[in-house]
């Protein structure tokens, strides 16, 4: 399969991503930018939900369930349209003029740069369309994906119960899960493929458009900082690539797309923020949907919300307090925002400490000290990956506007716990249990931290650039009077925003000769299907992919799971005793994979296997999962055991058999 074949499945993700949002959306009287922006995290959060719900009242897991939802909404958006207009703001609102059409053209110009950037580092990372991520990780969310479309369950609240198989359920972050089941449904595509696809649009769509909205809502939807936006969102190797290296992280990936989006609406319901005509009550509204769907991607991520949201409650606060002081009265309203931001902090605090992994889960070391730390994040080169030139330049550019007082006082706040938080996990000493407090929500991890910072580097770089533009064509503009800009604010010229496009092109280009190629060539490796791949070799997969024609499909395989066979569920629908690497193996099955090779002495084995209904044995002799030594003694020589009769073979590694001997 080569990527253009990936092309309609890619396009099934982006509709499926996009348009039940934007639906919704446009039905509320959400216009413009703020419409697109809205569209992927409302339609996330509205299939997280409906695969809780969904569940809740037995039916069964599918896009009808995302799509009733999204047109329910839109109707009763319609309804609120008919009976109260000027609640929504459309009495309000003016006809576009021809230049303001010409704005949204540039604003649609501008996803163009980071997605051509994006698709060209993620498809050269991951190499082909049906490779999958070597890790550790992999294999639960492959499998996870295949047990969301064999029970029909795609909720949160019982996702870890495909461990069991559904015996004991359990909570797991489904979010990413249920979305790739999704594409599998409606694409007709494979596994691995349906994960590369929601990578492609997640990375070099929904990313750079959820960053677009953030950076928006402190310089507003003229062209400018939009092209810049979109641009600077695609100079970072640590997000969106290191995040489908490392781990994979693919539900921490998604959580984090959406976090820009999040924050924005927050910026708009504070009034903080730019709001484009958009009511703050109907920002509020929407950012309901979309906290869950963050949340049942990844709860830390949530926790991530609360925390950065801090400084623009405050902001909002103060600014409150102006207003009063300028009018000359007080109110009690006023302390009773106070009381209300102390009351969000206290709950903040207490879901802080009990939404956190375990202890022995958050072990990761600093590595690097204080002053390396805070060079990285100025210089936006993360986690050695090297400096990014053009994010160092305007963040230095930024610093500058901050002592100028001509800087956004909620995004400097914003950046400033992105920063001290990354600084934290990765250079302060292990066991000091302020770090454990502050960052143990993440593992202690400082991957997953910088993955966070460039959310916020591209809206203080994106203030920045658009600065320095508007300085540079005031310059110019004497000399060269087709680029003098409107006298509006709100708008921009046609051709200062062709200038716009090319200099953001440019800048876009510029990023990628830095961290971005180093992560990319630092990431190859994981997607690399070779003899020595930790996972699956090629003539595993290969043996996988055909398992469906010898095993049926109700047999259980027996097999030893850090060998990569456990990923038969997720490409062949067969599963094993152990559909994953890690949690406890049941007794019945880690005593036939310890006693296999007795199976002629001992009657107990065949007796085990009848009641198991696993008649059929997977043997890979490839390398295991993180260079692990884990083996089971009835599983160290297949080929001589008597009881077992060879089916299929691929190369000299990869050997299926059947149990004949009981």
């Amino acid at each position: 399969m080569i990527w253009w074949e990936l092309a309609p499945a890619v396009v099934c993700t982006a509709a499926i991503v996009f348009l039940p949002g934007y639906l919704v959306a446009r039905s509320w009287a959400v216009t413009g930018l703020a419409a697109l922006c809205m569209a992927a995290p409302v339609s996330i959060g509205l299939a997280a939900g409906m695969a809780v719900l969904g569940q809740w009242v037995g039916l069964a897991w599918n896009i009808s369930l995302v799509a009733g939802a999204a047109v329910t909404l839109a109707l009763v958006g319609l309804l609120m349209r008919a009976v109260a207009p000027k609640a929504l703001g459309l009495r309000e609102r003016k006809p576009r003029s021809l230049r303001s059409r010409w704005t949204l053209l540039v604003h649609a110009g501008a996803l163009l740069i980071p997605a051509v950037l994006l698709l060209r580092g993620l498809t050269r990372m991951i190499g082909a369309p049906e490779n999958i991520s070597q890790t550790y990780d992999n294999i639960f969310h492959l499998n996870a994906v295949r047990f969301i479309l064999d029970s029909g369950s795609a909720s949160s609240l019982t996702l870890g119960g495909m461990y069991s198989d559904g015996a004991t359920p359990s909570m797991y972050p489904g979010a990413w899960h249920g979305l790739v089941s999704l594409v599998v449904q409606v694409s007709g595509v494979s596994i691995p493929a349906a994960v590369n696809a929601v990578t492609l649009v997640v990375g070099a769509l929904v990313w750079p458009i959820s960053c677009i909205f953030l950076a928006t809502r402190a310089t507003g939807t003229r062209p400018v900082p939009v092209l810049f936006a979109g641009a600077l969102s695609a100079v970072f190797g640590t997000f969106p690539y290191l995040m489908v290296d490392f781990g994979v992280l693919y539900p921490f990936f998604l959580s984090l797309a959406l976090l820009p989006a999040a924050l924005a609406l927050v910026a708009m319901a504070t009034g903080v923020g730019m709001r484009d005509g958009t009511p703050r009550w109907l920002a509020a509204l929407v950012l309901v949907p979309v906290a869950v769907g963050m949340a049942l991607a990844h709860p830390s991520t949530f926790l991530a919300l609360a925390v950065f949201a801090v400084p623009i409650l405050v902001v909002a606060l103060v600014r409150y307090r102006r207003g009063l002081a300028a009018e000359r009265k007080a109110t009690l309203r006023y302390y009773g925002l106070i009381l209300l931001l102390l009351g969000y902090l206290a709950v903040g605090a207490v879901l802080w400490l009990r939404l956190r992994p375990s202890d022995a889960a958050s072990s990761w070391s600093p590595v690097q000290t204080i002053p390396q730390a805070f060079g990285e994040v100025v210089a936006a080169g993360l986690v050695e990956q090297g400096p990014t030139w053009v994010a160092f330049f305007l963040t230095l550019v930024a610093f500058y506007l901050v002592t100028r007082r001509r800087f956004s006082w909620w995004v400097f706040g914003v950046y400033l716990l992105a920063a001290g938080l990354f600084i934290m996990v990765s250079a302060v000493r292990g066991d000091s249990p302020l770090r454990d407090f502050l960052t143990g929500v993440w593992y202690n991890d400082t991957r997953r931290l910088a993955g966070q910072l460039p959310m916020i580097i591209v809206v203080v770089c994106t203030i920045a650039a658009t600065w320095l533009f508007s300085r540079s064509i005031d310059a110019l503009s004497s000399r060269f009077p087709a680029l003098r800009a409107s006298s509006s604010t709100s708008t921009t010229s046609p051709r200062v925003s062709a200038v716009a496009f090319v200099v953001a092109a440019a800048l876009g280009v510029a990023g990628q000769f830095s961290s971005v190629n180093f992560a990319i060539a630092d990431g190859m490796p994981s997607y690399q299907v070779h003899d020595e791949a930790p996972v699956l070799s090629p003539d595993e997969y290969a043996l996988l992919e055909r398992l469906d024609e010898h095993v049926p499909p109700d047999e259980k395989i027996i097999a030893n799971p850090w060998t990569g066979t456990a990923l038969s569920y997720a490409i062949a629908g067969r599963r094993t005793l152990t559909p994953h690497v890690g949690g406890t193996i049941p007794p019945e099955a880690q005593f036939v994979m310890d006693n296999l090779d007795e199976i002629d002495t001992d009657p107990r084995v065949c007796s085990t296997i009848e009641r198991l209904n696993s008649h059929y044995v997977l043997d890979f002799a490839g390398p295991q999962v993180h260079n692990r030594n884990v083996f089971f003694e009835g599983l160290a020589s297949p080929a001589a055991n008597p009881g077992l009769t060879k089916v299929d073979q691929e190369g000299t590694a990869a050997t299926l058999y059947q149990v004949t001997g009981c």
